[in-house]
């Protein structure tokens, strides 16, 4: 989600550099923009967005990862379409009590 969030605002900073004046957008006293002129360096695009990088990328891939009793317990109101559909009205944790209890 940052990096849509990111990269949209990277997209109009790059467009608000290609206007000079009162220019229509996407065009320079009458010509269009090439994507050269719109298009940043593979480094300075590096420079703002960062790969995060997790150290149990390598231990994911031999034992799966524990959720959440939460993430369990939503799971378990999906599954379930009565819950899921009031869980669309009131709430996940009203739903979730109505059907099954305390959360």
């Amino acid at each position: 989600m940052r990096t849509l969030i990111v990269l949209t605002l990277l997209g109009v900073m790059a467009g608000c550099q290609g206007l000079e004046g009162d220019d229509p957008p996407g065009h320079e006293a009458g010509r269009l923009l090439h994507s050269e002129e719109v298009m940043m360096s593979r480094s300075s695009a590096n420079a703002v967005i960062k790969r995060q990088r997790r150290s149990s990328d390598y231990y994911e891939r031999f034992f799966q990862r524990a959720k959440s009793p939460l993430e369990v317990k939503m799971e378990r109101c999906e599954n379930y379409r009565p819950c899921d559909q009031l869980s669309e009205w009131v709430g996940f944790y009203q739903a979730y009590r109505r059907y099954f209890g305390p959360v």
